[in-house]
């Protein structure tokens, strides 16, 4: 598997030193994932971090000298034991008196083998003990800079965390109102503001909401997807991944010895699926941080040796391949194109799918309909006639500017769907995703209109396929995680039988 250094930049036991004081000792393979590192420091950082066992804080009880280091490291090399079990520093001191036969390294040219035991021992317990009972202790100059380095990047990370704590409750109001903030600059917001009738509804899909986010939000939508509970909200949407599974799974033909790439892997099992299926290599690329958890299920998994791990943003990584065969992606938001994630897929598609490569899914498709449901306008819109004996009656009309994710009760709807754009995954760019739609619904029985409700549906139908598969996120299909965007009428519309 294959990681940067520079992801690790910032790590608070190693700060960003000055040239000269950077350790030059062979790359250092990471003890319990595929991750490579050009120092020992950022190594050791990196498995105390991440993989939670405590080297660093071992070496400074002083309890392991060099040689016990020695052995230590090529124990782990020998047996790969899971690195639970070694995640406190009373489980590691039992590996100190292990015999001789542990000097003889198990890799050639061990980048962590080379490391300075004795003189990270001499710069940090000093410090340590000199603490204990609080007498003065004597700095030279680059042990001061050096201090005050770490302590400036503790503070950078004290920072980033309460960012990221307060981004996340955004990130929640963020995905609940993206379909407004797709939808609210058309001429639909217009028809239902008004109640004008006169003319076919027409919907407009504004993209510049897509692909113009700023730096902010968008660390933000990559900061979202680190928790672990979406995650688990996708795979336990049975609809999207066994309707995923399938479809890579029943056409192995397509995926035998075939060259894979996942864009926005997040927890790699559409990688997996490519590898059972028959994949030669996938790369599965994610910028945000549930990569690392990726890792350890994909070596969990013992598919390490046929999925190569990257992070970073697609438009800026580097594959260690000029093409791929396949590209695959669970690229959809709230009423399809919400989330900045079909941009992505159709940059890798132009920069690296080869001629006759594939996309998968291969299209999509957007459409809708109407419901007879006065429940959705009495908790919506007439909640405003009376707020605790106040009246707050211009609200209704804000409210019907915004689109509602939220499940439907399929009983009420009053007529079949209509299609209102088709994207096409191998072919479509980001100009067509710009786009009107002129629309007509006709209604199968006299009732009263009081809301728009919009879905997409997924194909995986292309003509190589041997087993199609479509799944659907409409209100008669069974319900996703991605529900239904629900458009409220400002004036419901009374309607007769094929009208």
């Amino acid at each position: 598997m294959a990681f940067c250094d520079e992801d690790l930049n910032g790590y608070p036991e190693f700060g960003d030193s000055d040239e000269e004081e950077i350790d030059t000792c062979s790359p250092s393979l990471c003890l319990f994932c595929e991750a490579i590192f050009t120092t020992c420091e950022l190594a050791l950082s990196h498995i105390s971090k991440i993989h939670g066992v405590p080297l660093l804080q071992l070496l400074q009880t002083r309890s392991c000298d060099f040689y016990s280091y020695i052995k230590i490291i090529n124990y782990f090399r020998r047996h790969k034991p899971p690195a639970h079990d070694y995640q406190t520093v009373e489980s590691l001191q039992g590996l100190t008196t292990l015999d001789q036969s542990y000097m003889i390294p198990e890799c050639e040219d061990d980048g962590l083998l080379q490391f300075d035991v004795e003189g990270y021992q001499e710069s940090h317990l000093q410090l340590g003990l000199a603490s204990k009972d609080n007498s003065p202790v004597t700095l030279s100059a680059n042990e001061y800079e050096a201090l005050k380095s770490k302590a400036l990047q503790l503070d950078q990370l004290k920072r980033e965390l309460e960012d990221l704590k307060s981004q996340y409750t955004e990130d929640l109001t963020c995905l609940r109102s993206s379909a407004q903030r797709l939808i609210s600059s058309g001429p639909l917001s217009s028809m239902t503001e008004y109640g004008d009738v006169s003319t076919p509804p027409t919907v407009g899909v504004n993209t510049s909401k897509v692909h113009s986010l700023n730096d902010a939000q968008d660390d933000g939508y990559i900061g979202s997807y680190s928790h672990y509970s979406i995650h688990m909200d996708m795979l336990q949407d049975k609809v999207r991944t066994d309707g995923y599974r399938q479809a890579i799974v029943r056409n192995s033909e397509m995926f035998k010895d075939k060259i894979v790439l996942d864009v926005g892997c997040g927890t790699s099992v559409l990688s997996m699926f490519a590898a059972k299926a028959g994949a030669k290599h996938v790369y599965a690329v994610d910028m945000s941080d549930i990569i690392y958890q990726a890792m350890d299920i994909v070596r969990e998994n013992q598919l390490e040796d046929r999925i190569t791990l990257i992070k970073g943003r697609i438009e800026e990584v580097k594959l260690p391949v000029d093409h791929v065969d396949i590209i695959i992606s669970e690229w959809m938001g709230y009423f399809l194109l919400f989330e900045s994630m079909l941009d992505s897929v159709i940059f890798a598609r132009n920069k690296w799918l080869s001629v006759d490569g594939l996309v998968w899914p291969n299209r999509c498709k957007i459409l809708m309909t109407a419901s007879c449901d006065p429940g959705l306008r009495q908790k919506n819109i007439d909640f405003w006639e009376d707020v605790y004996g106040f009246k707050m009656t211009c609200m209704k009309y804000e409210v019907c500017k915004e689109g509602l994710v939220q499940t439907v009760n399929s009983s009420h709807i009053v007529c079949p769907p209509v299609e209102i754009q088709l994207v096409d995954c191998c072919t479509s760019n980001i100009t067509q995703l710009d786009f009107t739609s002129d629309f007509t619904l006709l209604v199968n029985t006299d009732c009263t209109i009081h809301a728009l409700i919009g879905y997409f549906d997924t194909f995986f139908d292309h003509e190589k396929a041997s087993h199609q598969v479509t799944f659907s996120t409409g209100p008669l299909a069974t319900p996703t995680h991605w529900k239904q965007t629900v458009f409220l009428l400002a004036q419901p519309l009374h309607k007769k039988q094929g009208l």
